[in-house]
C-alpha cells in the first residue's frame, strides 16, 4: 500500500462526502477495542467500500484495507485499489496478507460476510442467515471468522513457541515477517460487527445517472441501476446511521483441547499448515462465529418510517386499506419504545410523532405513499382508499432491478431479522380498524397525562407550585360525535384558563378538549427548556385526539393560542372552523422589545465567547390571572 496514496484519497473521499448531500452518523464508535480487528459489515452499496475505510481511520487513527469484489479490478481503478489498501477477492495471496498485517498491526480489516452487495435485503429465509442472489440462495460467507481465528492461533501459537523452541518461533516470525514478537503476542484479536443503515431509500433517475448514459456509449443495465440507486443516496440528502457493535474476542474460541494440543504440537517444516483435525474444528468454529457477528449486524439495524410503513403494509391482510387507518397504525408503531423493544432508531424518531396524524409536514407519510403508487405496491381507488398488491411482496424481481423497481419491498426486508419488533408490528397490522382507533386515542390521552405528571413532579417546589388541576389537561365528552372543539391556552397560561369556555360549550352538548401546551401549568424553570416548535406539538397531539373523536373539529385559542390555532388551521386543512380570541400581531411593549435585545446579545456573546451580561434569566410580570399564569416569563 502507498501511505501517500491512502491518506491522500481518505482527504478526497472526506471532501467527497462534504459535498454532497449525505448526512454521516456514528453510533457506538467508544466500542473499538484495541488490538487486531475485522470489522465485518453488511454489504448494500458500493459507498461502503469508499466510504468506510476513511472514516474508521479517521476514529482510530489506525490503516484500513478492505476486501473488495473482484469485478471491480478493472484499468486505473484497479491501480488506484492497490494504492489505498483495497484487496481483489481472488487475489491468491488475500488470506495471507490478512493474517499477516493483522498480526504485524500493520492494519485493520473491512470484510463483508454477505460476499457481495444484498440488494434486495432479504437474508433470512426459514429462521436462517441466508443470501439469495440472481442464481441462487447460500449461507454468508465465514471468512471473516475463519482469517480472526487464524490470526489468533499464529499469535497464541507464537507466544508458546518462543517459551520452548526458539528455532520454531524464528521460523514462525520469517514467515509472517515479525521483527519483535512482543507486540504480536501482546495484543488481541477481535471481530467488529458494523451496520450501515440508509435512510430515506429512494433510487431515482438524477444528474449522475444522465451523464453515465449521454457520455458511456454502452453502459449496462446492472451498472445504471447502482449509478441511480447511489447518485439519489448522494445527492438527495440520505442519512447514513453507521453504528458499531460489541466487539466479539477471537481467543474464547480457540480454547477447546483439540485447538489446544494444536497450538502445543511440535514445530512443522511448514509452520503456516494447520493440522487437518485443526482445519475441520476451524471451519465448525468460524460458522458458530459467522452466526454471532451476523446476528449482532442485522440487530443494529437502525429503525426508521419507511420501515414502520413496509413491515406494516405488507403484513396487513386487508387488500382495501384507508388511508388514515394505515397512519395511525404507523403512528401507534412510530410511538413505541424502542429501547424497550431492543432496537435501534433513526433520530426522526425521537420526535413527536402527531405529525403523522395531523399535517404530515416533514412529508413522512407523502413520500413513502409516492414510493408505493410509483412502483405498484398501491393503487389509489375512486373512493379514496388504497388497494394492495400483494404480489409484489412475494419476490420474482430481477436481482440488479429490485431497489429500483420494488423498494418498498427491499425497506420491509431490512428489518425481518428484528424479531421482537415484527412481533408487535404484526400484532398492529392486524388488529381490527375500530380498534386501531381505540388505541390511538387511549395512547394521545395517557402520553399528554403523563408528559404533564412527569413534568409537574419534576418542577415541583413546596409552595411555589400551583394545584395540579390547573395545569392537567382536560377532556370533555359531547353528547354526540357530531362536533368536537380545541381550545388552546394564552402562553404562560394553562389549560385551566379555558375552563369557563369549556364548560359553556359542554352545557350545549359539544366535546372540547384542552392541551396542555408543553413547559406550562409547572414552574417557568420548566417553560424556559420548550420551543415554539413543542408547543406546535402539543397543539398537533391535541388536535389528533379531538378529531379521533368528533367527525368535525372546530378549533380556537385566546392570544398565543389564538395564534397556534391559525396555524394549525393553515397547515392542515383538516379544521371545520377556527376562531382567535386577542391573536397577537405585533410587539408594542417597549420594555419587552429591550430584553428581546438583551436575548439577542447574550446569544451572540456567548457564540463568541464573550463574558455576557448577568441576569437571572427571567423577566417579572404581573399575570392578569395570578392562580393561572406564572408570574415570571423566561
Amino acid at each position: 500500500m502507498n501511505r501517500f496514496a491512502y491518506l491522500t484519497s481518505g482527504f478526497a473521499i472526506k471532501m467527497l462526502s462534504g459535498l454532497t448531500r449525505a448526512k454521516i452518523h456514528m453510533h457506538g464508535q467508544e466500542q473499538i477495542p484495541e488490538g487486531a480487528i475485522i470489522y465485518a459489515i453488511n454489504h448494500f452499496t458500493r459507498i461502503e467500500t469508499l466510504i468506510l475505510p476513511c472514516y474508521i481511520h479517521e476514529l482510530t487513527g489506525h490503516p484500513v484495507w478492505s476486501l473488495a469484489d473482484f469485478s471491480l479490478f478493472k484499468g486505473a481503478l484497479a491501480a488506484y485499489f492497490e494504492q489505498v489498501g483495497v484487496v481483489s477477492t481472488r487475489d491468491p495471496d488475500r488470506d495471507m496478507l490478512i493474517v499477516k498485517t493483522l498480526l504485524g498491526g500493520e492494519a485493520s480489516w473491512i470484510i463483508f460476510p454477505e460476499g457481495r452487495m444484498v440488494k434486495d435485503k432479504k437474508i433470512i429465509h426459514r429462521g436462517r442467515f441466508m443470501i439469495t442472489d440472481e442464481k441462487r440462495k447460500r449461507p454468508p460467507h465465514t471468512g471473516a471468522a475463519a482469517l480472526a481465528l487464524r490470526t489468533e492461533f499464529y499469535r497464541q501459537r507464537l507466544a508458546r513457541l518462543l517459551e520452548r523452541s526458539p528455532e520454531g518461533a524464528r521460523q514462525l516470525m520469517d514467515v509472517f515477517d515479525i521483527t519483535d514478537p512482543e507486540p504480536v503476542i501482546s495484543q488481541k484479536t477481535y471481530i467488529v460487527p458494523v451496520n450501515l443503515t440508509y435512510y430515506p431509500l429512494r433510487a431515482q433517475e438524477n444528474i449522475i445517472s444522465k451523464l453515465a448514459v449521454n457520455f458511456v456509449e454502452t453502459i449496462d443495465e446492472r451498472t445504471l441501476e447502482e449509478i441511480m440507486t447511489e447518485g439519489s443516496m448522494l445527492l438527495s440528502g440520505v442519512d447514513v446511521d453507521i453504528r458499531f457493535g460489541a466487539p466479539i474476542p477471537v481467543q474464547p474460541f480457540l480454547e477447546r483441547r483439540s485447538i489446544q494440543r494444536a497450538l502445543d504440537a511440535r514445530e512443522e517444516s511448514t509452520p503456516t499448515v494447520l493440522p487437518d483435525r485443526f482445519r475441520k474444528r476451524l471451519r465448525r468454529t468460524a460458522r458458530r462465529i459467522m452466526q454471532q457477528y451476523m446476528a449482532a449486524i442485522y440487530d443494529m439495524t437502525t429503525v426508521n418510517h419507511d420501515h414502520l410503513f413496509a413491515s406494516i403494509l405488507k403484513q396487513m391482510p386487508y387488500r382495501m386499506i384507508r388511508p388514515d387507518d394505515l397512519r395511525r397504525r404507523v403512528f401507534l408503531a412510530a410511538s413505541m419504545d424502542f429501547q424497550e423493544a431492543g432496537v435501534f432508531f433513526h433520530r426522526y424518531l425521537e420526535m413527536d410523532q402527531a405529525h403523522l396524524l395531523t399535517d404530515d409536514r416533514y412529508n413522512t407519510v407523502r413520500d413513502f405513499l409516492v414510493v408505493a403508487l410509483e412502483t405498484g405496491i398501491i393503487r389509489e381507488t375512486s373512493g379514496g382508499q388504497l388497494r394492495k398488491n400483494r404480489s409484489r411482496f412475494s419476490g420474482g424481481f430481477n436481482f440488479h432491478q429490485i431497489r429500483i423497481d420494488n423498494p418498498v419491498s427491499v425497506i420491509a426486508n431490512e428489518v425481518e431479522p428484528l424479531r421482537r419488533l415484527q412481533k408487535r408490528l404484526q400484532w398492529l397490522a392486524w388488529l381490527p380498524s375500530f380498534w386501531i382507533r381505540r388505541k390511538t386515542i387511549r395512547f394521545l390521552q395517557h402520553q399528554a397525562a403523563a408528559e404533564f405528571e412527569n413534568d409537574y413532579e419534576e418542577f415541583y417546589h413546596m409552595g411555589k407550585a400551583k394545584p395540579p388541576t390547573v395545569g392537567a389537561p382536560f377532556l370533555i365528552k359531547g353528547e354526540t360525535r357530531a362536533v368536537g372543539v380545541l381550545l388552546i391556552h394564552d402562553f404562560l397560561a394553562a389549560p385551566l384558563e379555558m375552563d369557563p369556555l369549556a364548560n359553556h360549550l359542554e352545557r350545549r352538548g359539544i366535546g372540547v378538549y384542552a392541551p396542555r401546551l408543553r413547559g406550562h401549568g409547572t414552574q417557568p424553570e420548566d417553560l424556559a427548556l420548550w420551543h415554539y416548535e413543542d408547543w406546535i406539538a402539543s397543539v398537533d397531539a391535541g388536535f389528533a385526539l379531538i378529531r379521533e373523536l368528533c367527525r368535525k373539529v372546530v378549533v380556537g385559542g385566546f392570544a398565543a393560542g389564538a395564534a397556534l390555532a391559525l396555524d394549525l388551521a393553515a397547515r392542515t386543512g383538516q379544521v371545520a372552523g377556527v376562531f382567535a380570541v386577542s391573536p397577537p400581531q405585533q410587539i408594542q411593549d417597549l420594555s419587552l422589545k429591550k430584553h428581546l435585545t438583551r436575548d439577542i446579545w447574550n446569544r451572540v456573546t456567548e457564540m463568541i465567547r464573550l463574558p455576557k451580561r448577568r441576569d437571572n434569566g427571567y423577566l417579572e410580570n404581573t399575570p392578569e390571572n395570578p392562580n393561572i399564569s406564572y408570574p415570571r416569563t423566561p
